[in-house]
């Protein structure tokens, strides 16, 4: 069965086309043709008679009609109208649609951000357990920006999640009740169960210092947390190192729970960016599971700005 659907495209902010789509590509079979591919082309550019198209395209005049018969029968061109020219009849013919295509059977997935400007599939891997029919299954975890924890810290870069926001807004849509809670609210509010995003290191956020023994790359725990350990036991000590990790919610075996968070707020801004712009590059190999990289913050343009990140491990 063919019917028409709207493509979607969300690099172009979301433009549309119409396209008949079928599933199965019997139907299409005029179209393979070299006769029928140049027709379809020519019809690209506005309706034509068949004389027009075969000096369009240099064919016979049999030729043409033969081919626009089985166009026509596969619904792939419309007759636009029919005219007597000269005692006999000519049709205008047009596209039927702006395209055609064959579907397969898979799940559809939801286009909640039309004006997105890229799609990142490493990224929408890396975040399925927080994707959920096109909701966000989760929470993202900020720290306080007052005093706090055992250590009495006090945040200054949960600013930053508003940028992760925006790349996880490719995939969902606005949530209806507000995603953001701060670390003290989690385990008040009994959230500490459920799917977590956690930005800050343990110097801002109670929840990165709780999750951090769970990390496989983690941070040197002591009085300053300064310094982050990969796997190897290789340390990492410059302000805008970071790590983004991803592990199973120790509170709650069917979740899970994502950290970026740096040795300092330049260095959680570099976790950001790293996610954010450089998904296709950190995620690329990751399917499923833990997963941890270190990152190293860098300034680019000179402005003394973290603006793009290096993998270190």
């Amino acid at each position: 069965m063919t019917r028409e659907k709207l493509l979607v495209d969300p690099g172009t902010r979301g433009s549309a086309k119409r396209v008949l789509v079928a599933d199965r590509p019997d139907g299409f079979r005029p179209a393979a043709s070299r006769v029928g591919q140049q027709i379809l082309a020519s019809l690209t550019g506005g309706p034509k008679y068949p004389a027009e198209i075969a000096r369009s395209i240099g064919a016979h005049h049999q030729s043409v009609y033969y081919h626009v018969g089985r166009l026509e029968a596969a619904g792939l061109i419309a007759k636009v109208r029919t005219e007597r020219v000269r005692g006999g009849e000519a049709t205008l013919y047009s596209l039927a649609s702006d395209g055609y295509a064959v579907e397969f059977p898979v799940a559809e997935k939801p286009l909640p951000s039309r004006g997105a400007q890229t799609r990142s599939a490493a990224l929408e891997r890396f975040f399925r357990e927080f994707i959920s029919g096109g909701e966000l299954d989760g929470w993202v975890v900020v720290g306080s920006p007052v005093q706090h924890g055992p250590g009495g810290t006090q945040a200054r870069d949960g600013h930053y999640a508003v940028q992760l926001g925006f790349a996880l807004g490719q995939f969902v849509r606005v949530p209806a009740s507000f995603p953001v809670k701060l670390d003290v609210d989690v385990k008040a509010e009994s959230l500490h169960g459920s799917n977590l995003i956690v930005v800050g290191g343990p110097r801002t956020n109670v929840l990165a210092e709780e999750l951090n023994r769970h990390l496989p790359a983690r941070f040197a725990e002591g009085g300053n947390w300064g310094s982050i350990v990969d796997q190897g036991g290789r340390s990492y000590v410059s302000e805008t190192d970071s790590i983004v990790a991803k592990v199973r919610n120790p509170w709650n075996a069917a979740r899970t729970c994502v950290v970026a968070a740096g040795l300092t707020g330049a260095g959680t801004k570099a976790s950001i960016i790293g996610i954010c712009n450089f998904a296709d590059r950190l995620f690329q190999k990751y399917r499923s599971g833990d997963f941890s990289c270190v990152l190293r913050g860098e300034d680019r343009d000179g402005d003394g700005k973290v603006d793009s990140v290096e993998v270190l491990r």
